[in-house]
């Protein structure tokens, strides 16, 4: 277990060659999510140059991104040398669209000017951000006849028309979508109550009260910039083999491969057909050209029919799919319960003179279909509240998100101009956070894709560790880990978090944390 404070550019370049099992690690999209600069850009090639170098023949690298930015993400890990083997989707229901409403913009600014009030705060940010008119000019490309700063003073003064693409524009630069001066006083239709669930996985809990469903008169009534936020890909790569087979590159490093049966999907129902293990003609201690010989053939059907049963337990074949809590919950209830039919099958197995397929000695093993909603099929790692801050009793929390913060800031911090404040009915500022890291994982969907990849007992390394999300999973799964990080704030919470991981073992079988005597070896 190592954790090293730095840059990964100059800390990857410290590790041997050849030394890492995998890599997993949830790394800067190329946002610049809530300003923060370590999110101006993807990592660069010559990051995953490095990883490359590190990770053994035919280790795995497995990379959260974006969904604007994962194509620039894969582009990097391909040009570094590694083989993209899948795309990974992680699905969640509980994603909270980041998107203006231009029918209310345009009921604001009066049809086509931006009105005083929006006017000074389009001045005012501005000027914040360090921006002159003509530099706000040209990054909307907001071009006038004569100069393009023109353009923006004629807006901020209230004297120049304002298209609502102009506008759109405007206010997205600026990070004002869902700023309170931004909404408007328009028709009010009704009121409703809310539960806004927002991610459980980082603990926030929900947000009740009552909000107002308004409507204007504009034709660009419904009108919006964004979708709902409710995935995120992950590039699976490879680093090449050294060795002509994955067979051989597995004998010599322990890498290549995928730990299929330790990630199959769990269930309590019998399973068949794309469950069961093993090809029937691959079953040790058999040579096929004398199945004609009844009592061999007696003896093959027995070993077939208890590794069918064997394999009928391990669970679903794990797919490139996976679902969190609320988008399991989501799907089922658009599919109802559902039932795979029964299915009957027959094998046809080596026949007299070593003839395959002949209908002599015929085997027949049925399968039986199974019950539930679609999301069985997927793996749906379970969410805590508590995982994000276990361990941080002691640390000072850090107050993050405003009314004037951006709709995500809601599902992390508990804090928006939607936000928190409007929709509970009161005007309390959010919450204090131990663990203020903006893209916390679930521990068990870092263990899940450690396990993937990883053999036991194998080293995984992050680079970009954050608070320590998969180094804590590493230890719940007993794998070894190596972390780097950047900001000194996150690698004490990392720190924390691991060793508490350490010092309170989990049961993943029980769910629910070991307890330790920790007298156990003091004597009175």
């Amino acid at each position: 277990m190592k954790l090293i404070l730095g840059d990964s550019v100059d800390k990857l370049k410290e590790l041997d060659d050849n030394s890492i099992d995998s890599i997993v690690t949830d790394p800067p999209y190329g946002l610049s999510f809530m300003g923060k600069k370590w999110d101006y850009d993807v990592p660069s090639q010559e990051i995953f140059e490095e990883c490359l170098r590190v990770l053994k023949p035919g280790g795995h690298l497995l990379s959260f991104a974006g969904s604007r930015t994962y194509h620039r993400m894969a582009v990097r890990v391909e040009d570094a040398g590694f083989e993209i083997r899948d795309q990974i989707m992680w699905i969640y229901g509980s994603g909270f669209p980041k998107s203006l409403n231009i029918g209310k913009g345009i009921d604001k600014q009066g049809g086509n000017s931006l009105g005083k009030e929006v006017a000074d705060l389009v001045k005012k940010t501005r000027l914040k951000m360090g921006l002159s008119t003509i530099q706000l000019a040209e990054l909307g490309k907001f071009y006038g006849k004569t100069n393009h700063g023109g353009t923006v003073s004629n807006w901020e003064t209230g004297r120049g028309n304002i298209t609502p693409e102009q506008f759109n524009k405007l206010i997205e630069i600026l990070n004002l979508e869902n700023n309170p001066i931004i909404e408007t006083k328009r028709e009010v239709l009704g009121k409703i109550k809310t539960n806004l669930t927002v991610m459980q996985n980082i603990g926030i809990g929900n947000i009740t009260g009552e909000v107002e469903v308004t409507k204007g008169n504009s034709e660009w009534e419904g009108w919006g910039t964004a979708l709902k936020p409710a995935h995120e890909p992950i590039v699976m790569a490879r680093k090449p083999l050294s060795e002509k087979t994955v067979v051989n590159n597995v004998l010599e490093w322990g890498t290549g491969g995928i730990n299929i049966d330790e990630s199959r999907i769990t269930t309590n129902d019998t399973l068949g057909g794309g469950a069961t293990k093993g090809s029937v003609l691959a079953i040790d201690g058999f040579d096929r050209p004398w199945m004609h010989d009844e009592e061999k053939m007696k003896e093959f059907s027995d070993k077939m029919k208890e590794k069918v049963e064997h394999a009928q337990t391990l669970g679903r074949f794990p797919s490139n799919i996976i679902l969190d809590k609320e988008a399991g919950k989501i799907l089922d209830e658009q599919t109802g319960q559902l039932k795979s039919g029964d299915m009957p099958g027959k094998y046809k197995g080596w026949g007299k003179n070593g003839i395959y397929g002949s209908t002599d000695n015929e085997l027949e093993q049925t399968y039986y279909g199974d019950k539930g909603g679609a999301s069985r099929f997927f793996y749906c790692p379970k969410t805590s509240k508590t995982d994000r801050n276990e361990g941080l009793e002691d640390f000072k929390g850090k107050q993050i998100g405003t009314y004037n913060a951006h709709s995500s800031d809601l599902e992390i911090y508990g804090g928006s101009s939607l936000g928190a404040a409007s929709m509970s009915g009161n005007n309390k500022m959010p919450q204090p956070k131990q663990n203020f890291h903006p893209t916390v994982k679930p521990t068990d969907l870092m263990l899940y894709l450690i396990r993937l990849v990883t053999p036991k007992g194998g080293t995984t390394l992050d680079p970009f560790m954050g608070s320590g999300s998969t180094g804590k999973a590493a230890v719940r799964g007993g794998f070894d880990f190596i972390g780097i990080e950047r900001e000194k704030e996150y690698i004490e919470i990392a720190e924390a978090r691991i060793q508490y991981e350490i010092d309170n073992p989990y049961s993943e079988e029980k769910e629910e944390r070991i307890k330790i005597n920790k007298n156990s070896n003091k004597f009175f």
